[in-house]
């Protein structure tokens, strides 16, 4: 049995999903899904053949927890009540994070602060800590923790663009723009949504507007010529059939864009972790035309969605030199990782890193 924890938001539902299918075809072994309860209807329907169950907090259900060959977490800095609590020689415990680790004289008090507390997560709250790049990392932090640098997570295309227009109500060869605002769920909602809603709503672009859907729904009067989506089982799959998406920022969102090759215009950071992704995409494309600034007004947002769609083919370009194979491993190593003990793991670690495409030398 392997227990996979995860977060409630989609960016992390969507790699549990992402990782797990993969899983599925190379290991017939159960899992055990522990989520938020808001969640479980959306797991259920994108992972069927998982035991979705509530999320435990790990300091009061470790024994519980512990009852495993593998823990698997994504990305729950809780989970070092769980190390603590762990006794003899197992089970391993991974974790799947993202996020440029690297400082530079770029970097703000803000993500310096950012980048320093994910490594210290991880120290503590995994064995072996599989760390979604863009790129080969330029540096390799120095952790107690085992590190695995993989590339990025992506769900496979289910739907074809034609497909998805036809249940957005569009003809098959009209393109149009995807607002995406996250899951809107917890804590860490974005800050900005309702001020960029009002800002779209006014916008005199040529282009269909659709808003993307949330887990709780949306509670905003968008103007009739926006089409509001249902809420999709695999997002990757609206996004492959947009010709541009404008978001709140997010590792999710990111990944989905460079894996389908879509322009993202990402909005304003409002925690210091959004201003690292937005920092990643930035270095990524090779122009901060690609961020947007909480001063652009409806009339400076239709300019800056021309100047997108104009180099759209660049942006393109760039996102395609980033790899997408993440998923297979991150299920690879789950399987090479279940029932192995600690004194194990060293060896096992070495044949993960022979998975990735990255080095750590």
């Amino acid at each position: 049995m392997i227990h996979y924890i995860v977060g409630r938001n989609l960016g992390h539902l969507n790699k549990c999903t992402a990782n797990l299918t993969q899983f599925s075809k190379l290991s017939d072994e159960p899992v055990t899904i522990y989520s938020f309860r808001n969640t479980h209807k959306w797991l259920q329907t994108n992972f069927p053949q998982g035991n979705i169950q509530r999320y435990l907090n790990p300091r009061k259900s470790a024994d519980i927890l512990l009852n495993a060959n593998l823990v698997m977490h994504d990305w729950r800095d809780e989970i070092q009540w769980l190390k603590k609590a762990r006794s003899g020689s197992g089970p391993i415990i991974g974790g799947i994070y993202h996020s440029d680790l690297a400082t530079s004289s770029r970097d703000t008090d803000w993500t310096r602060k950012f980048k320093s507390q994910t490594q210290g997560i991880a120290q503590k709250s995994t064995d072996i800590f599989f760390h979604i790049n863009l790129m080969q990392p330029q540096v390799i932090p120095n952790l107690s923790t085992l590190y695995v640098p993989i590339p990025v997570i992506a769900r496979e295309i289910t739907m074809t663009p034609e497909k998805i227009k036809q249940s957005l109500g569009l003809p098959a060869d009209e393109p149009f723009i995807l607002v995406q605002m996250g899951g809107g769920v917890g804590k860490y909602r974005y800050r900005y949504m309702e001020e960029w809603y009002e800002k779209i709503n006014q916008l005199k672009t040529p282009y269909r507007i659709v808003v993307a859907n949330q887990l709780k729904g949306i509670d905003f009067t968008f103007n009739r010529s926006i089409i509001q989506a249902p809420l999709f089982d695999n997002g990757r799959n609206l996004m492959n059939a947009a010709d541009l998406v404008i978001s709140k920022p997010g590792m999710g969102v990111l990944m989905d864009a460079i894996s389908t090759g879509t322009p993202l215009l990402a909005l304003p950071a409002d925690t210091k972790e959004r201003e690292v992704k937005n920092m990643m995409l930035r270095d990524l494309v090779g122009h901060d035309f690609c961020l947007a600034d909480n001063k652009l007004t409806s009339e400076d947002l239709d300019a800056r969605i021309e100047e997108m769609i104009k180099y759209k083919e660049s942006i393109k370009a760039a996102f395609g030199t980033v790899p997408i194979t993440g998923a297979d491993v991150v299920a690879q190593g789950m399987k090479m990782l279940s029932a192995r003990s600690l004194n194990e793991l060293p060896e096992v670690y070495e044949e993960i890193l022979k998975m990735t495409p990255f080095r750590i030398d």
